[in-house]
């Protein structure tokens, strides 16, 4: 049976809960593409005439307990954890160096802005969990990302309807959207860091 055929399935008989099973087990690594679950959660979320912001809020509270699970799999297993996940998927190489390089480069933030990039996204939880970044800063800026990238996705299902070929031309053309949307949160971030430095400063 079809993946999309299953998670149809198990939302139409679990609701709520199942959205936030799925986009848990999304967000801790198993091999469930967001770019196909989430517009597809908000196309069943309209077909089964379930109520989009509860649908949403599972589907965050789903991806913040998945990240959580993947940050302590680092925390414990560490480097050894991330040596395993290269070896088996050498595609994952690139995704994790780039987590690495954000987390070092801008801290915080970076976790919030992984969120929104392919790979990046789940990869960093186990990153900062290696790293020992702090647990609360961790699910705060995760939470932050997570309701950003789960609401654009769920919403374009939503919208959309029953149409995938449109979804996956809009999606396609994201990656130019997000450069812009990380553009725009990243010079936020440092005009504001750099007001908070001139306060500390007077």
């Amino acid at each position: 049976m079809e993946i999309s055929l299953l998670i149809e399935e198990f939302i139409k008989n679990y609701g709520i809960v199942s959205i936030f099973i799925i986009v848990a087990l999304e967000y801790a690594n198993a091999p469930l593409p967001s770019e196909l679950v989430l517009p597809l959660v908000g196309i069943l979320a309209l077909k089964f005439d379930m109520s989009l912001s509860l649908v949403i809020i599972a589907s965050i509270l789903g991806g913040l307990f998945g990240s959580i699970i993947n940050y302590y799999l680092g925390y414990k297993f560490g480097q050894p954890l991330l040596a395993l996940i290269k070896n088996k998927y050498p595609k994952t190489k690139k995704s994790i160096k780039a987590s690495y390089r954000w987390l070092a480069k801008y801290e915080k933030i970076s976790v919030m802005l992984s969120r929104l990039v392919p790979l990046a996204r789940t990869f960093i939880s186990i990153v900062a969990g290696v790293t020992k970044m702090n647990v609360v800063e961790f699910s705060v800026y995760s939470g932050i990302g997570i309701a950003i990238w789960n609401t654009i996705l769920i919403f374009i299902g939503y919208i959309l309807g029953n149409n995938m070929s449109l979804i996956s031309t809009i999606l396609k053309n994201y990656s130019n959207v997000l450069i812009v949307i990380l553009g725009v949160v990243f010079v936020g971030y440092l005009i504001f860091r750099h007001k908070n430095h001139k306060v500390k400063n007077q």
